[in-house]
């Protein structure tokens, strides 16, 4: 079976890194680079915690840095540090020892392999889509050369993360956003209408860590700062699994249940943020709207025991 050609686009992130780890061990993805963007931490934060988690678990994706900004050049002055830690790795102020950043920024690259695999290329995106939206503005054969993008974000039919209507990658740049629902290129969103149904149990966690080796260290070392973060926001023992939702849709789409329509972004307003979905035969989005969690956290479970084991 072809593996499917793969760039993981991504604000690392307790979330991110599980995903990252994730997806080195999917069979049918090709990861061939990561592209780093400002979010769950800065952009200089991010790319280091790529860097060390490559290095760390022996992936060979180059790592490109990207945008720092939003696509209008503001700044974030509010990183949620409560989340994921002040490094976005729960305080774990790693550093790699040899494992550098490409020269490249993350959009010049984005271009580059879409244009090496015409047709082909599934960027799975799951922080701010600011990276995306600088490919798509720069190189109008960006949109064609693309595959598909699978997002994790946004929230339809359940309230946001940050305000009652928006998610946090989605009111993180929102015009960026726009850019990417309107340029055409298929979209499927996995966002919190199905993300916050699938819930990694710290019993999860724990009997999982016990059977992959460094990835399950990694989960111990980073997972208890996000459950205590969801403890006090929800009240339950476990997490959302967020970034991974988005890989395991790219892996295995039957996971889920979708309808085709067209994705929207309201830029103005107090509902800023917000993403609307249009249900439509003919639309070039995909909203997912049922998870089956057991199957998801199966297929977690059995690809990270199968590669760290």
């Amino acid at each position: 079976m072809k593996t499917v050609p793969v760039i993981f686009d991504t604000d690392p992130g307790i979330d991110d890194a599980m995903a990252i780890i994730f997806l080195h061990a999917c069979n049918n993805l090709a990861l061939k680079g990561i592209t780093t963007v400002f979010g769950n931490a800065s952009i200089e934060h991010c790319t280091n915690n790529a860097l060390y988690l490559c290095e760390r678990f022996n992936i060979p994706a180059p790592v490109y840095a990207g945008a720092g900004l939003t696509l209008l050049g503001t700044a974030e002055d509010d990183y949620p540090d409560f989340v994921h830690g002040a490094d976005g790795l729960a305080n774990m102020h790693v550093t790699p020892s040899a494992k550098t950043q490409e020269a490249l920024p993350a959009h010049e690259y984005l271009i580059e392999t879409a244009r090496a695999h015409p047709g082909e290329l599934t960027i799975i995106a799951v922080g701010r889509l600011t990276n995306l939206a600088h490919a798509i503005q720069a190189d109008n054969s960006f949109t064609t050369n693309v595959k598909e993008i699978v997002l994790m974000g946004g929230a339809v039919d359940v309230p946001g993360n940050v305000t009652q209507w928006a998610e946090a990658n989605i009111i993180g740049d929102p015009e960026a956003t726009d850019v990417v629902f309107t340029s055409g290129i298929p979209t499927t969103q996995v966002g919190l209408d199905v993300t916050m149904k699938s819930l990694m149990s710290e019993e999860y966690i724990a009997e999982l860590a016990g059977r992959c080796g460094d990835a399950g260290k990694l989960l111990n070392e980073i997972t208890p700062y996000y459950l205590n973060f969801y403890r006090g926001r929800t009240g339950e023992n476990g997490f959302a699994c967020h970034d991974s939702s988005a890989v395991a849709y790219a892996e295995d789409p039957s996971i889920y249940e979708t309808k085709t329509g067209d994705l929207a972004v309201v830029l103005t307003g107090e509902q800023r943020g917000r993403t609307t979905f249009s249900e439509n035969q003919h639309g070039k989005h995909t909203l997912c709207t049922r998870a089956n969690s057991q199957a998801l956290m199966d297929i977690y479970a059995e690809h990270l025991v199968k590669q760290y084991g």
